[in-house]
């Protein structure tokens, strides 16, 4: 019997000593498991097979309201979920859609910012445009504003700055790829451009932009850049709030070979997780300080998207799959070791159901995680249909605390002795 649990650190890092008896990068073992799966409804936009959500970018957790976000494709929407009921309540909708590519889908990117009462949603869309929604009723959110970032196509990802209360968002398909920043109204509309066309010194015409987050310890942002200058390795750029490019973190000047960096997540160490999109690579700790420096890396996991950090638990969980049918690992910031590599279940399930976008509740613990749905090539047994899969936390009974807790003195014990 297993009993769920928000916060586990105490039992997690008695599993972390345990496992590092075996094992120098592992430290198991699993506490996270399919707790449900919530429906996704189908939308008058959807024009997919069967009405399946078979097509989404990025998820977004907001801690105030508890409210999960999901950059929708297949219903050209962002779709709202709430983490308490764990249930569907709503979308913002007019967003392009599933389209022949990526590069002019959307929805995209999506954040928001609740303050005074009131949520707003960011999300970039497939024609070049930053759309801002009123999203304080979930069931009902109202567009404000439509701004063009002066693009052809699609705007991606983005971060918030509480700081100055900019927006940092990613053409990441124009060439050469370029960021805009955004001036709000204490996080709120009305919404202006203050900074655009901001390009990576040395990154070339197809080098795209990824993740970008905020980083208060330095009062700038920083975004994962795929390649400089064509090369895959790629790394990481400071963007600064005036608009300019600060330090460059080009990953072959340490050593790295491949990577193409996507995801990006700072945690409470001041360190950079930053996830690579070539499969067979590896995931990338970053020590920012003056010129950076390799903290560690973790071969076992590549190929990924969307990253997430939860300040609660003090974790990284970072999305993508690999050999065995893994979906997320969840990687502690204290240790940098991995604590969990989480499977859905076979690998036809867990690598065809593109699990590339992860968000996490810090009040519950538990992960979201938006799967597609069934296609004619591609089976999802789980829910053939597309869901957005719910992980919960859980931590043994008492009795097996208690001897988790008699193994630990144990190898005290053991080790006295030597």
């Amino acid at each position: 019997m297993m009993i769920r649990k928000t916060t586990i650190h105490s039992c997690m890092f008695a599993a972390a000593v345990l496992g590092m008896a075996t094992s120098p990068a592992i430290a198991g073992p699993t506490t996270y498991s399919l707790l449900t799966t919530i429906a996704v409804p189908t939308g008058p936009a959807n024009v997919q097979p069967g009405g399946a959500f078979t097509s989404f970018d990025i998820s977004f957790f907001d801690p105030v309201t508890r409210l999960d976000y999901v950059a929708d494709r297949s219903n050209a929407s962002v779709d709202i979920y709430s983490g308490a009921s764990l249930s569907f309540l709503g979308r913002a909708t007019g967003f392009t859609g599933q389209q022949a590519t990526t590069s002019i889908s959307g929805a995209d990117g999506v954040l928001t910012v609740t303050s005074g009462g009131i949520t707003t949603l960011y999300a970039g869309d497939g024609n070049s445009t930053l759309k801002v929604f009123n999203a304080t009723n979930p069931a009902a959110p109202s567009l404000l504003q439509s701004i063009s970032t002066g693009g052809s196509f699609r705007v991606d990802e983005m971060a918030y700055s509480p700081l100055t209360h900019q927006v940092l968002a990613a053409n990441n398909a124009d060439s050469p790829a370029f960021g805009t920043l955004f001036a709000t109204t204490n996080g709120a509309a009305p919404v202006s451009i203050a900074h655009t066309n901001i390009s990576i010194p040395g990154a070339g015409p197809n080098d795209g932009l990824e993740q970008p987050v905020w980083d208060p310890n330095t009062g700038s942002f920083f975004i994962s850049v795929p390649q400089f200058g064509g090369v895959g390795a790629g790394g990481v750029a400071e963007i600064l709030t005036n608009g300019t490019v600060g330090r460059l973190y080009n990953f072959s000047s340490f050593g790295l070979a491949g990577c193409s960096p996507t995801g990006l997540a700072l945690g409470a160490s001041g360190n950079l997780m930053v996830g690579c999109g070539t499969a067979g690579t590896q995931t990338v700790v970053l020590n920012p300080t003056g010129t950076g420096s390799i903290v560690t890396t973790f071969s076992q996991i590549s190929g990924s998207d969307e990253l997430w950090y939860d300040p609660a638990l003090g974790d990284f969980f970072v999305t993508g799959v690999s050999g065995g049918g893994r979906v997320f690992d969840v990687i502690s910031d204290t240790t940098d070791l991995i604590l969990q590599s989480v499977a859905l279940g076979p690998l036809g399930v867990s690598n065809l159901s593109n699990p590339h976008s992860i968000s996490v509740d810090p009040v519950s613990g538990d992960v979201f995680l938006p799967l597609a749905g069934s296609t004619a090539t591609v089976p999802n047994t789980l829910c053939p249909l597309g869901c957005v899969a719910v992980f919960a936390q859980k931590v043994p009974e008492p009795a097996t605390l208690a001897l988790l807790g008699i193994s630990l003195a144990g190898l005290g014990f053991s080790r006295r002795k030597q």
